[in-house]
């Protein structure tokens, strides 16, 4: 009893203690911020540091372990996306001419690449196949409703982490290339893409060129949404500059996977007496040509997680709602099927907002109550078998991190060596460093937000 009651006494110390280290912590955070802290027993939830848990702040990327877990749960360790190429007649090996209609069904998986697309397509070729008599359908009707969440910032739309979520997914939704400058002052930029084959067009009018007087940063890029093509990019580079690495998402993905299936029919030789067309063809299309797999859940789910990939997150949030809800995946059936669900387990984020599956919505609101209990949720039912925890690199903590402008969080466990593993919810908003500022008292500012982070982290391995 005696040995109970200093065990107790102890315990009982070291988290009076952790409380003072903590609030000391917190008391290191820029003035203007405003946080919600929640840190709790993962098995019995008992609550052993709390500071504003209840407020709803922006969370960013910590959306995405709700969608992770959303997924594992709604959709199970051996779902994979699927992409058909399906006919409405028999294709035998020998026939030349194909006299039917194709369809290509997309499924929104995240993972797809246009090689992966072109070797569906390839069969045909495989089939000796030289003339289709009949149109290619590309069905994307799985997915309906916005390719982006509302509360998205608009001025990202252009950038490749902000691409649109369609079901027709081909290399995320992005392509790439380099800027550099002309050789000669005046001339017209180069812009050359990393894959022209796909038919991607930039309106280039970008000048090379030295910053005018008024251009006090420097020269600038504008990009903006083009007709004909994806964008028209817009500003100047210096002469001499390094050349600069583009990122664009693509504007318009069924137009895209459009261009792409006709180019890559008309390379191969395959001439098609029809149309390429976007919809969802009538009738029976019951002759499976091709299909194609994607990675089980769990190795989607990893990428998702380590690399905070939006598309795949709200991608995998449309495909929640269209498997949970029997409806078309949209961001509206997506977050209702995940409220639903996290009502069946015993959250209730009612007094919350939950937009999207990837946290790019600055609409989202949610506190560090409800990502702990979330996490508790995925603690009772999997443990140490979740994959994510499963996979992890740090054997004392598993995170996921969150960050926009003004916002850095982390939600995620602890596993310290002398007690039970922990839930942590750490969501801090408002963070702006003085201005005006120097590069490097901005550098200087967000090293702080970071070390007040790893020292949170340190602390809670030492409980």
């Amino acid at each position: 009893m005696l040995l109970t009651a200093l065990t107790l006494v102890t315990a009982s110390q070291g988290w009076a203690s952790i409380d003072g280290d903590l609030d000391r912590l917190i008391n290191t955070l820029p003035e203007g911020h405003i946080h919600s802290i929640k840190v709790i027993e993962a098995q019995t939830g008992k609550v052993l540091f709390e500071r504003n848990g209840d407020y709803n702040l922006l969370p960013a990327s910590t959306v995405k372990t709700i969608t992770a877990i959303s997924a594992y749960h709604a959709l199970g360790k051996n779902y994979r996306y699927t992409t058909a190429l399906l006919s409405n007649r028999p294709i035998s090996n020998a026939q030349k001419i194909y006299t039917g209609d194709l369809v290509l069904t997309f499924s929104g998986d995240p993972s797809l690449k246009r090689y992966d697309l072109a070797k569906l397509l390839a069969s045909l070729r495989d089939n000796s196949i030289e003339v289709i008599k009949g149109n290619i359908w590309l069905d994307g009707s799985i997915y309906n409703g916005y390719p982006r969440a509302s509360g998205a910032s608009w001025d990202d739309h252009n950038i490749c982490f902000a691409a649109p979520v369609s079901a027709m997914i081909l290399d995320r939704n992005c392509f790439f290339g380099w800027l550099m400058p002309a050789e000669k002052e005046g001339r017209q930029a180069k812009m050359i893409l990393d894959e022209p084959q796909w038919k991607l067009f930039i309106e280039n009018r970008v000048v090379t060129r030295k910053p005018g007087a008024n251009e006090h940063d420097g020269c600038a890029l504008e990009i903006w949404p083009g007709s004909g093509h994806e964008y028209r990019l817009e500003g100047c580079i210096e002469p001499g500059a390094e050349q600069v690495r583009m990122a664009f998402a693509v504007r318009d993905p069924e137009q895209a996977a459009f261009r792409y299936v006709t180019s890559f029919l008309k390379d191969s030789n395959i001439r098609l007496d029809g149309d390429v067309l976007i919809g969802r063809p009538q009738g029976d299309f019951g002759h499976l040509v091709a299909q194609h797999w994607s990675a089980p859940l769990p190795e989607l789910i990893k990428w998702l997680l380590d690399k905070s990939d939006n598309l795949y997150a709200d991608s995998l949030l449309k495909t929640i709602g269209w498997s949970i809800n029997g409806a078309k995946g949209s961001y509206t059936s997506g977050t209702e099927a995940v409220l639903a669900m996290l009502r069946e387990a015993g959250v209730d984020l009612s007094h919350g907002r939950l937009v999207d599956g990837s946290g790019l919505s600055r609409y989202n609101m949610l506190s560090a109550d409800d990502f702990a209990e979330i996490l508790q949720v995925s603690w009772r039912s999997w443990g140490m078998d979740a994959p994510w925890l499963m996979a992890r690199d740090n054997k004392q903590h598993w995170l996921k991190t969150g960050r926009m402008s003004g916002v850095n969080s982390m939600v995620g466990y602890a596993f310290p060596e002398k007690r039970s593993p922990l839930i942590f919810a750490v969501l801090l908003n408002g963070l702006w460093v003085n201005q005006p500022a120097t590069d490097a008292e901005i550098r200087k500012f967000h090293r702080g937000i970071q070390e007040f982070h790893q020292e949170f982290l340190e602390r809670l391995a030492k409980s």
